[in-house]
C-alpha cells in the first residue's frame, strides 16, 4: 500500500471524526434551542396568567362602577318618590324600577363576590407561578450553560481534526485530494478495501486487473462500478 493510499485512509478517518463531531454539535444546539423554547413557553404562560388577572381586576372595577351607578339611580328614583309631585301610575313605575335595580344590584354583588374569590385565587396562583418560573429559569440557564461548555469542547476537538486534515491535504497531490473530495460528496466511505475480489463499498465484483493494480500499490486505483478509491489489504 503506497503512502498516498495510507494518507487517504487517514483522511477518511478524520472526516468520519469531523462528521461525528459536527453531528453531535448540531444535536446539542438543537437541544439548547428546545430548552430556550421551553423557557419562552413557560414565560409566556406566566404572562398570560398575568393578563388574565388584569382582566379579572378590570372586570371587577367595571362591576363596582355599575353597582355604584345603579345605586345612584335608586337614590334618584327614591328622591322623586319622596319629594316629587307625581301621579300614582308614575309612583308605581318608580317603585318597579327601584325593585328591579335592587334585584340587579343583588345579582351583581353575588357575581362580584365570585369574581373577588377568583381574583384572590388567581393572584395566589400567579405568585406561585412567578416563583416557580424564577427557579425553572435558573435550572434552564444552568442546563444551557452546560451545553455551551460541551459545544465549545467539541468545537475545539473539531478544530484539532481540521488541522490534522489540513496537514494531510498539504502533502497529497492536489488532483488526488480533488478526486477524494468529489467522491466524499457522494459517499461516506470514498476509500474502501477490496474484499474477495469485490469493492467493499458497492459490493460489486472488480476486474482481476484492478485487483492486481491495487496490490501493486503503485497508483490510485478506482472501482469500475462506483468509482471509489480501492486498496488491497
Amino acid at each position: 500500500m503506497n503512502d498516498a493510499i495510507m494518507q487517504l485512509i487517514e483522511l477518511q478517518q478524520i472526516d468520519h471524526q469531523r462528521g461525528d463531531l459536527a453531528s453531535r454539535i448540531k444535536g446539542l444546539e438543537s437541544q439548547k434551542e428546545q430548552l430556550r423554547h421551553k423557557a419562552e413557553q413557560e414565560r409566556s404562560a406566566v404572562e398570560k396568567l398575568q393578563e388574565h388577572l388584569e382582566t379579572l381586576k378590570h372586570n371587577s372595577r367595571m362591576m363596582n362602577l355599575e353597582v355604584d351607578k345603579l345605586d345612584d339611580q335608586i337614590r334618584e328614583y327614591q328622591d322623586q318618590l319622596d319629594t316629587g309631585i307625581i301621579s300614582f301610575k308614575e309612583m308605581e313605575a318608580l317603585r318597579m324600577k327601584i325593585s328591579n335595580q335592587r334585584i340587579r344590584i343583588g345579582e351583581m354583588e353575588d357575581k362580584a363576590l365570585h369574581l373577588m374569590d377568583e381574583i384572590e385565587e388567581t393572584t395566589a396562583q400567579h405568585a406561585r407561578e412567578v416563583e416557580n418560573l424564577a427557579a425553572r429559569e435558573v435550572d434552564l440557564d444552568s442546563e444551557m450553560a452546560k451545553i455551551d461548555v460541551h459545544i465549545e469542547q467539541l468545537r475545539r476537538e473539531l478544530d484539532d481534526w481540521k488541522e490534522k486534515r489540513a496537514r494531510i491535504v498539504a502533502v497529497l497531490p492536489r488532483h488526488t485530494v480533488q478526486q477524494y473530495d468529489h467522491l466524499h460528496v457522494k459517499f461516506d466511505d470514498p476509500v474502501v478495501p477490496i474484499e474477495k475480489g469485490t469493492c467493499s463499498g458497492c459490493k460489486l465484483t472488480v476486474s482481476g486487473t484492478t485487483v492486481e493494480r491495487a496490490r501493486d500499490g503503485m497508483e490510485i486505483v478506482t472501482c469500475e462500478n462506483c468509482s471509489r478509491i480501492l486498496y488491497a489489504r
